[in-house]
């Protein structure tokens, strides 16, 4: 046991004892009164000698670490003289201890002892898992007040006393479940994700993330950092297990959770629940599954994929109906959804894209562009589309006109089909710059679901888009915009080339483009269709 000694006398009442509070950083260590006797006070004149006190302690306490030790009046919270006092331990986890732990750790006589090691690590472990969900959350801060409070109870009214004894921890938080760690440059998902978590921190929410996909046995955990300058926290291997892992040592401190995707609402609400009673849940749909599978099974004449978009129906409308509210990007969605749950629990969310207009000239411009992640079957099936019947097309009315497909994960097989008029760029790291290239920007997706990010993005790029009515399903288009939505190769060809050669019809579809990414989908218009979600 390590000890604290010293005296106090309050010179307005020196034959007073004095109570005192000590701490090692901000943990309470202990209560004290000063009521000792040393003769050595008595001998220089401090009152009657009793002012001396000794406090023993856990040696524990200063094992591994420097700890600041303060030393204050019970009465005001002020520091004694001397106080604060920085003090080194005696052991520092450096270097050299890692290294003889791990050798201690390692020589083993017995089975036995390798068993004994083994339970040793393990709790060892668990605590310290345990102290840092306790610091992510907040909760030993919490802890430590409720301390103090305790020690200065008599000086409140016993009413005052018990609201701040119960009073709730400041501010909310949310927490955020996705598949994956999202990246702006790598599909409208992610955008939209990053976006609503912003939404959320400047509707008052301090926000943590979790990816489920990453925890998975193989998972590699992604880079964070983005996230961390964002003021988002990550729940990651090898601190946290599993997204369950993190709910039980978070038990309680969430106020909101946020669910991404289907696989992750299923999986997650009543899990959620479970940890999190008071939470309001929320799951974002990011498209219907069900109507993507059932429009790709039109479209390839599959009965088994039609199958299977009854199967995900019924999933999507179990976890609607487990949640408090559904989150939506497409007005089309929210209208669908309606006619089978509560009107009032659904929300049409969009994502906040800043309208960034091109600056390069449409007579220094040339060509147009596909833009999608190409691990997304819908996309795939567009960019054959686009090479196999609708860029001929373009070509025998004008063949200087080329398309770029710039996208993540172009496979092999599509970059062999582009021949005359098709180039596959891949992935781009500026893509306001790429659409800068361009003229106009094409996307004839043949099925799909949910608000798509290509056409905003070229829309907020001041760069009209010829799409089919799936790609343009959810946005509401203004009529010019609407001009330019066919689904024929033909008619796409046709908008394509008109929108490439009139400069006039160009420069207006890109202001009214402009117009509309702004009205539409503003940080502005994002929190108020969140809070609504957020509030219920």
């Amino acid at each position: 046991m390590s000890g604290l000694h010293g005296w106090a006398q309050e010179s307005e009442h020196p034959g007073a004892r004095v109570s005192l509070l000590v701490t090692a950083d901000d943990d309470l260590v202990g209560r004290v009164l000063a009521n000792h006797y040393r003769d050595d006070l008595e001998s220089a004149g401090i009152g009657d000698g009793r002012h001396a006190f000794t406090l023993s302690f856990d040696d524990s306490l200063l094992m591994l670490s420097p700890r600041v030790i303060r030393v204050r009046r019970e009465s005001d919270g002020a520091d004694v003289p001397g106080s604060p006092k920085t003090i080194t331990p005696p052991l520092i986890f450096d270097a050299s201890v890692m290294r003889t732990l791990s050798e201690a750790l390692g020589k083993y006589r017995s089975d036995d002892e390798i068993e004994r090691k083994i339970d040793f690590f393990v709790e060892e472990t668990v605590k310290l898992m345990q102290g840092l969900a306790d610091r992510d959350s907040g909760r030993a801060r919490r802890r430590r007040d409720e301390d103090y409070l305790r020690c200065w109870r008599w000086r409140l009214t016993s009413g005052e006393a018990e609201a701040d004894m119960h009073r709730p921890r400041s501010g909310r938080r949310a927490l955020v479940i996705d598949d994956t760690t999202p990246k702006r440059t790598r599909d409208a998902g992610s955008t939209a994700i990053i976006s609503h978590m912003q939404s959320l921190q400047r509707l008052g929410f301090e926000v943590a993330f979790a990816a489920a996909a990453e925890f998975r046995i193989g998972g590699v955990p992604a880079d964070t950092g983005h996230l961390d300058e964002l003021g988002i926290f990550s729940f990651r291997p090898p601190y946290y297990g599993s997204i369950e892992d993190a709910m039980i040592r978070q038990a309680g401190e969430f106020d909101l959770i946020y669910l991404h995707r289907l696989s992750n609402a299923s999986r997650y609400c009543e899990m959620a629940r479970g940890y999190f009673p008071r939470a309001r849940v929320l799951y974002s749909v990011a498209d219907l599954h069900f109507l993507r599978l059932a429009r790709q099974a039109e479209a390839e004449d599959s009965p088994e994929l039609m199958q299977l978009s009854k199967v995900t129906q019924r999933r999507e409308l179990l976890a609607m109906a487990a949640a408090d509210a559904v989150l939506t990007h497409s007005r089309f969605e929210a209208e669908l959804m309606r006619q089978t749950i509560r009107k009032d629990r659904i929300h049409v969310v969009p994502w906040h894209r800043p309208a960034r207009p091109a600056t390069i000239d449409f007579s220094d411009r040339q060509g147009v562009a596909f833009v999608g992640y190409y691990g997304h079957q819908p996309n795939l099936d567009a960019a054959r589309w686009l090479i196999d019947e609708i860029m001929p097309l373009v070509r025998k009315g004008n063949p200087s006109i080329e398309c770029l497909l710039v996208g993540p994960d172009t496979p092999k097989d599509l970059e062999r089909l582009c021949g005359d008029g098709c180039v596959a760029v891949g992935l781009v790291d500026d893509l306001a710059a790429m659409f800068g290239r361009v003229r106009l920007s094409v996307a004839p997706l043949a099925y799909g679901a949910g608000l798509k990010g290509k056409v905003l993005d070229s829309l907020a790029a001041g760069t009209p888009c010829v799409c089919t009515a799936i790609a343009a399903e959810g946005f509401d288009l203004p009529a010019p915009l609407r001009a330019y939505v066919a689904d024929d190769a033909s008619g796409l060809a046709a908008a394509i080339l008109r929108l490439h050669e009139d400069r006039e019809e160009n420069d207006l579809c890109s202001r009214v483009g402009l117009d509309f990414v702004a009205e539409r989908f503003s940080e502005a218009e994002v929190d108020r269709a969140m809070q609504r979600a957020v509030t219920g």
